[in-house]
């Protein structure tokens, strides 16, 4: 059976691969739907995926990876954003192997160019976590990749804690009774009911929407609630610090910026979102001596959270390029800007991460483009 759909399946029509589902909107690029782990393990191991990667269209395009923590325990990171060191190394050794792994420049410099090489990936991380130093780095150094760090320069310069795995850390370590009191006072009760990864995300929700006084008085009750850690004001020992990001420089990685505070840009007032732009970029250079070109915006997988505000008011602070969490892979022509990426955990297993690989050039086969 042809793996192209004739022309009169494409238009608002589904293919079906065994529980793979595929639609095919009418002028656009083919989604894959709805994905189960055997029907990736399935198109991974009879090289049905691989065969995107000699898909002549694929020089069109470039898959721009999202890590977050390569750990193989933590709390102070939630296990959606987690990927164990020996699955970090297999699939770094995968990368070195199958594709052309770019630096971020080169990969921003051949989507404006068009002259991107047909296997292209590159590598980004998120936050800032001593991980990435530790773990990840000799890795990437054992295989001669390069990758790019985007850290939230108040945490790794030492001003104040890593809101996001600070919260993580209190759910985690919260004893019941205290967990049970927060859960009361901040999200209407529930800990009954929901894990305490659903009330670390009810929480970290409740902070992303807000904005200026009301931020503040979140991070007072969360301070309160949780009286077991230590100020949200101190430095958080699960991120990096400047000596750690001199040797990503020294080794040939490059430094982003992922705002001052991990605040989402969207629906910030201008000047304050200019701020988290401008003071992470200026303070990070300053103290790297290096330029920080670069930018990756705090939970940017939500549409919203990502609008064409804080696309301009990125272009306009200086950055080259700035990346989202959205899927899919960056074509030629995208703008920089508002650069697709494709999240990695540990629950996507290999066959999974091999499948994120090639998501879209695999929708261009079978489109036949």
């Amino acid at each position: 059976m042809s793996l192209i759909p004739s022309e009169s399946m494409r238009p608002h029509q589904e293919n079906v691969i065994g529980s793979t589902q595929l639609q095919f909107d009418q002028g656009s690029q083919p989604r894959l739907r709805v994905v189960t782990h055997t029907a990736k393990s399935i198109l991974v191991r009879f090289g049905i995926v691989g065969l995107a990667r000699q898909w002549p269209s694929s020089q069109r395009q470039a898959t721009i990876l999202r890590y977050h923590s390569v750990s193989s325990a933590g709390d102070y990171r939630s296990p959606t954003i987690s990927v164990h060191p020996e699955m970090f190394r297999r699939q770094m050794e995968f990368l070195s192997r199958h594709y052309d792994v770019l630096t971020l420049d080169e990969l921003v410099s051949g989507l404006e160019t068009g002259s991107l090489p047909p296997k292209a990936v590159a590598i980004t991380f998120d936050d800032g976590y001593k991980d990435n130093a530790t773990e990840a780095l000799p890795i990437l150094a054992r295989y001669n990749l390069p990758a790019t760090f985007f850290v939230t320069s108040d945490a790794v310069l030492g001003k104040s804690a890593f809101w996001t795995g600070w919260l993580h850390r209190a759910v985690s370590s919260a004893s019941e009774e205290t967990l049970r009191k927060a859960s009361d006072s901040l999200i209407g009760g529930m800990s009954s009911v929901l894990s305490r990864e659903k009330i670390y995300a009810a929480l970290a929700s409740q902070v992303d929407h807000a904005h200026g006084s009301k931020r503040q008085q979140r991070f007072l009750a969360l301070s309160r609630a949780f009286h077991h850690m230590p100020p949200l004001s101190s430095p958080s020992d699960f991120m990096m610090d400047i000596d750690d990001l001199r040797a990503l420089l020294s080794a040939g990685m490059t430094i982003g910026a992922h705002t001052a505070t991990h605040k989402v840009l969207a629906g910030l007032p201008e000047d304050d979102a200019r701020e988290e732009l401008s003071r992470s970029k200026q303070e990070l250079e300053q103290a790297l001596v290096t330029p920080i070109v670069h930018f990756a915006y705090p939970n940017g997988h939500v549409a919203s959270n990502v609008d064409d505000a804080a696309i301009r008011l990125t272009r306009e602070a200086g950055y080259r390029s700035g990346g989202t969490s959205r899927r899919g892979a960056a074509l030629v022509g995208t703008p920089t800007h508002n650069l697709p990426r494709q999240g990695i955990n540990d629950a996507l297993g290999f066959s999974g991460f091999v499948f994120k690989l090639e998501e879209a050039r695999f929708s261009l086969l079978l489109r036949g483009s």
